[in-house]
């Protein structure tokens, strides 16, 4: 059958190019190729709004991860500065303390004529022991050991300096029962 019509159409051919195609069927043609053109005009706009979404996706997530990071620091900061404040505060005290036990001790042997050369050196060491671990925690702010180590240096020489005075009391106390007994 593919044959015949070949045959007739090769024969008729002279018929079939006379023919010219109406003047609107072009119109027709162009007018869908405008509307196909006119589609793919707004793909490049599809495209900028999903890289626009994109940067400003990648914008957000990287602002909240710096907030979270700037919060953490700030709250490791303010951590770090009630934990100063409560050292100086405890430091005050303890120093204060001291203060008050050392001039207690000076006044008894001022009064007694005493000299304990190895408190004195006792309470040197201890002084230098407390200034190195000073420095040491300007070094390393964070350091939990270093501040309970600073805390002990002070409870140690209170109670020293405590022992001490009542060794005083115990000799003065003991003096004066001698000269009643006399």
């Amino acid at each position: 059958m593919k044959d015949r019509l070949e045959d007739f159409i090769k024969s008729h051919r002279a018929d079939f190019d006379d023919l010219e195609p109406r003047s609107d069927t072009w119109a027709k043609i162009q007018k869908e190729l405008h509307q196909e053109e006119s589609k793919r005009d707004y793909t490049w706009l599809w495209k900028a709004a999903a890289v626009v979404f994109l940067c400003i996706s990648i914008g957000l997530a990287v602002e909240r991860s710096i907030d979270t990071d700037v919060d953490e620091i700030s709250e490791a900061n303010q951590s770090q500065k009630s934990r100063s404040a409560e050292l100086k505060q405890v430091e005050g005290y303890y120093t204060q303390l001291i203060s008050q036990k050392r001039s207690e001790i000076k006044s008894v042997i001022d009064k007694k004529g005493l000299v304990d050369v190895e408190l004195l050196k006792d309470m040197e060491q201890l002084d230098n022991m407390y200034s190195k671990l000073k420095k040491d925690l300007k070094r390393n702010q964070n350091d939990e050991r270093l501040i309970n180590a600073m805390i002990q240096n002070l409870q140690l020489r209170v109670e020293i300096l405590n022992k001490q005075l009542r060794i005083l009391e115990r000799i003065s106390k003991h003096e004066e029962d001698e000269k009643i007994s006399v």
